[in-house]
């Protein structure tokens, strides 16, 4: 079971905060009505459920609650899809983080940036953090998000999983740097395989064909981004994997996808520690 956290705002940035469970079955879109006053709106976002120290925060923002409009109605959190950057801005600053999240320059790499040390290049597509306060974000519309926290609480870290950075083992190389930690990993929600197509150029890229299955029709294969990055997360001693099992191809009320849409926002996952 998944948690629904409704954040309130007003004309003069009060915020009200109300938390309750929602049964997997039922659509988080479906469980409220929007407000259409200029200065009081709603946005829904999931929080995982997920066994972390009391001092690691974490949610998932859908695409609901924002000012964006169509194709990225309406909380677009990406600056780099072609949505006017003002209505970007008012969604980012609409979000209940107690400071500015790092905001890295995705491109599908292998490399995680070091969120406490230099900022002025932020070309990853991972990071960590030991600083309490430092909030990592995390911008996904199909590709897995995958948020990392130390069974201690002393150190969280994300992942920006696509085919590509599982095939050049952005996974191993982010856990690399710490040794001796162990992990709660969750997983947010991604493409799944009912919807992901791809063929041999991607398959060959791997190891193994752990998370792949061949379809007789197409001669293609459907591939499990989830199951591809637990088979390697326990090959890295890794156990305490939560989450997954929520499709964003699926669900066109509360995710955006480039698969499905081509042109659209993109939702996020923001992890701290205090």
């Amino acid at each position: 079971m998944n948690i629904v956290s409704l954040f309130f705002f007003n004309a003069t940035r009060t915020t009200e905060i109300y938390t309750l469970p929602l049964p997997d079955a039922l659509p988080i879109s479906r469980r409220l009505t929007y407000s259409n006053c200029r200065n009081c709106w709603v946005s829904l976002n999931i929080i995982p459920d997920w066994p972390v120290p009391d001092n690691v925060h974490v949610f998932f923002t859908t695409r609901s609650g924002g000012f964006s409009r169509a194709p990225y109605e309406s909380l677009n959190l990406a600056l780099h899809v072609g949505d006017n950057p003002l209505d970007v801005t008012r969604n980012r600053t609409s979000l209940n983080t107690p400071s500015e999240p790092v905001w890295l320059n995705q491109s599908h790499s292998n490399e995680c940036l070091d969120a406490d040390g230099d900022l002025s290049n932020r070309q990853a597509d991972a990071c960590f953090t030991r600083k309490k306060g430092r909030v990592l974000a995390v911008l996904v519309a199909d590709c897995l998000p995958i948020l990392f926290a130390s069974q201690a609480g002393d150190i969280v870290a994300v992942v920006h999983a696509g085919w590509r950075g599982l095939a050049n083992d952005i996974i191993k190389l982010t856990l690399e740097r710490f040794k001796g930690v162990s992990w709660n990993v969750w997983f947010g929600p991604a493409i799944s395989s009912c919807h992901y197509e791809v063929g041999e150029d991607v398959r060959s890229r791997f190891y193994t064909d752990v998370g792949f299955k061949k379809k007789s029709s197409t001669g293609k294969y459907s591939m499990d981004l989830v199951e591809i990055a637990r088979h390697q997360l326990v090959n890295l001693g890794v156990h305490d994997l939560h989450g997954a099992g929520v499709c964003t191809a699926c669900d066109s009320e509360r995710f955006f996808s480039y698969r499905r849409d081509g042109v659209t926002g993109r939702m996020a996952g923001f992890l701290w520690r205090e």
